[in-house]
């Protein structure tokens, strides 16, 4: 088997964990992934993967930059969450996940949405849709950047065969 071969396969490989590092809120995984590619462009001094490849690759992290910070405040808004509820969810989401690494950050952005309605003098029903809205606009969010970061991984082998 060719050096050139092995360097394909072992950066392929390091791209996958990227695919996983996704359901953990807070992690960069395609930030991750768009690292990787970049070495190994650098490496391969971009002749098999192409400037147009990787410029393909930079709008799907770019794509999914946008779904991360947007997706659980436009559910939180969707919900009818104040602005006040979705900065104390942004910053439940944050200790959430320093308290309860991997996954409290989808309970610390619930609780804080939700504490931050009640204190608004909001009824119960509104404060738990507008926390609840926001949990599923994680939720969603992290389904649809795993199939982004699957879409990632699928069009760097793609790039790297042709």
């Amino acid at each position: 088997m060719s050096q050139d071969i092995i360097i394909k396969i072992i950066f392929s490989l390091l791209l996958v964990p990227g695919v996983f590092m996704v359901v953990i809120p807070i992690m960069p995984a395609i930030s991750y992934m768009l690292l990787i590619t970049l070495i190994f462009g650098i490496i391969d001094h971009f002749q098999t993967l192409t400037a147009g490849n990787f410029l393909i690759l930079i709008a799907i992290w770019t794509l999914s930059i946008l779904i991360d910070h947007l997706s659980g405040i436009l559910g939180a808004k969707y919900g009818g969450a104040s602005r006040k509820g979705m900065i104390c969810g942004f910053i439940g989401l944050i200790v959430g996940f320093l308290m309860f690494p991997p996954f409290g950050g989808f309970l610390g952005l619930f609780a804080g949405v939700l504490t931050a309605e009640i204190l608004n003098n909001r009824s119960q029903k509104e404060a738990l849709t507008a926390a609840g809205a926001s949990l599923f606009g994680s939720i969603l969010g992290v389904a649809v950047n795993t199939i982004l970061a699957v879409i990632f991984l699928i069009l760097f082998v793609a790039f790297m065969m042709w």
